[in-house]
């Protein structure tokens, strides 16, 4: 007999049960820091807290440049 196994083995050709492991869900987004566009790689609740952000300032950028223009006299001649 050669060197192979004689049986099946059904228990040989099974892989070994290795624990699972989590890894953080990353994503590649550009983001305003520090007044410097760049991008950067974040986590998803990461990602979630930085579009919030973004969009409050975005908010609050134009409503202060429309009351700007509706608060400037109109110039009548």
């Amino acid at each position: 007999m050669s060197g192979a196994h004689q049986y099946g083995g059904g228990w040989a050709m099974r892989a070994t049960k290795k624990r699972a492991v989590w890894q953080v869900n990353l994503h590649a987004a550009k983001v305003t820091y520090q007044g410097v566009r760049r991008t950067m790689r974040l986590c998803t609740k990461c990602l979630r807290r930085v579009k919030s952000e973004m969009n409050k300032a975005l908010e609050a950028k134009q409503k202060k440049t429309s009351e700007i223009i509706t608060s400037q006299p109109v110039a009548v001649a």
